[in-house]
């Protein structure tokens, strides 16, 4: 069971049919119905999340790019000594770093990369860890939607030294933020990212 943000509201990919109320309760194998829904589900003028049901983990990619422009990225939780949070604003808003895999490239050198492309930080301090999670997402691109997966991985900096943010990716700040204080930032960050942040803030 997964949930896809799509601006304030969501779709959940599940097994089985939600208890929940949602907006539309729609079979996978109910193509038909399924773009049909998807298609109101896009439409930015309704708020109403949905529940596409009788799908399981094997057939989620098919659901990727059957129906979206599938992207991979990659980003980093990023600790320094104080075992503080790095965030950056990017576009305004709260963010972590993350960026799209190259060709070829695996999500761990892209998440290292990233990071340090965005951060200013150079590759020889920071140190690569577990996977803490993956969030998945849409936006319009090239005049259709992208799905875009990302996967978070648990990084520890460890310079000592100011960081500088990536300005032509038009991020404007970079900062290591204590985790209890994190709750502030909530407000200006993504729907993806929201309960990701809560999570953090008490880990």
């Amino acid at each position: 069971m997964i949930k896809i943000f799509y601006n304030k509201k969501f779709i959940l990919l599940s097994e089985k049919k939600s208890d929940e109320s949602y907006g539309a309760k729609i079979r996978f194998s109910d193509k038909d119905v399924l773009q049909n829904s998807l298609n109101v589900f896009l439409d930015t003028n309704n708020s109403f999340s949905i529940n596409i049901y009788g799908i399981n983990k094997g057939e989620y990619q098919q659901f990727f790019t059957e129906y979206f422009i599938f992207i991979q990225a990659a980003g980093g939780i990023v600790r320094n000594s104080k075992r503080e949070l790095l965030i950056i604003k990017r576009l305004g808003v709260i963010d972590l770093p993350k960026g799209k895999l190259e060709v070829g490239e695996s999500s761990e050198n892209a998440a290292v990369r990233e990071v340090c492309e965005e951060c200013g930080i150079m590759p020889l301090d920071i140190m690569l860890n577990d996977l803490f999670a993956k969030t998945y997402h849409i936006y319009p691109y090239r005049k259709a939607f992208a799905l875009k997966e990302t996967l978070w991985f648990n990084m520890d900096f460890t310079g000592n030294y100011k960081l500088y943010p990536q300005t032509k990716e038009g991020i404007t700040d970079v900062l290591f933020v204590n985790q209890s204080k994190l709750r502030h930032y909530l407000k200006d960050t993504y729907s993806s990212l929201q309960k990701f942040f809560d999570i953090l803030s008490i880990n």
